[in-house]
């Protein structure tokens, strides 16, 4: 074989791996997620630390919602990494003007910037708090204010949290419906500060 020969299947080679790379890349590509630039008219976040759970659910002006879920940032391990899940919905103006009205008329902006669940005592003089932070945020044309409340207990594992002062339970609640109804659209792998890589 000559060399003219070697260079031509090298170079034919060489095309055929970037070709099929650059439809890899392609078809495995995370999808094009349209955030908006203004800030969320409804902002949640869920962090849950000593389980590596965080959960942010931002609801736009122009009605879209955008929820992110992070799980096994505590302990990742090799067959269990750190995930991160882009999940997306849409609120039509109707229903978007009925949960900022709700938000408007539920109390919220009566209620401290932050409450910590003073504890349950429990065997040998400790007290129980929950692993939960919770914060709640909105900034609508009535209404600013942001509040957290961390520690409180849920009786059925994750459910409710009937001990937040109200109507943080009941926001909770809503939020959460609002959430498992979005649509996933990527799940990627993250690193996390505690991986074992």
């Amino acid at each position: 074989m000559t060399g003219k020969m070697k260079l031509y299947i090298g170079l034919l080679v060489l095309g055929v791996v970037v070709i099929g790379s650059g439809v890899w890349m392609l078809a495995k590509s995370p999808p094009d997620i349209n955030i908006p630039e203004e800030p969320p008219v409804i902002y949640e976040q869920l962090d849950y630390i000593m389980r590596g759970e965080f959960r942010y659910l931002y609801i736009y002006g122009d009605g879209s919602i955008i929820y992110i879920e992070e799980k096994g940032l505590r302990l990742p391990m090799p067959g269990h990494p750190a995930t991160r899940t882009w999940r997306t919905g849409e609120f039509t103006p109707e229903q978007l003007d009925s949960l900022v009205a709700y938000f408007e008329n539920s109390g919220l902006d009566e209620l401290d910037e932050h409450y910590r669940f003073p504890g349950e005592p429990s065997e040998g003089g400790s007290i129980t708090r929950g692993d939960m932070d919770f914060t709640i945020s909105i900034d609508s044309e009535n209404l600013s204010k942001t509040v957290t409340a961390s520690g409180y207990l849920t009786p059925d594992g994750g459910n409710t949290y009937p001990d937040m002062p109200s109507p943080l339970d009941e926001i909770y609640q809503r939020l959460r419906v609002i959430a498992v109804e979005t649509e996933e659209v990527y799940r990627e792998s993250i690193r996390s500060a505690l991986s074992w890589e």
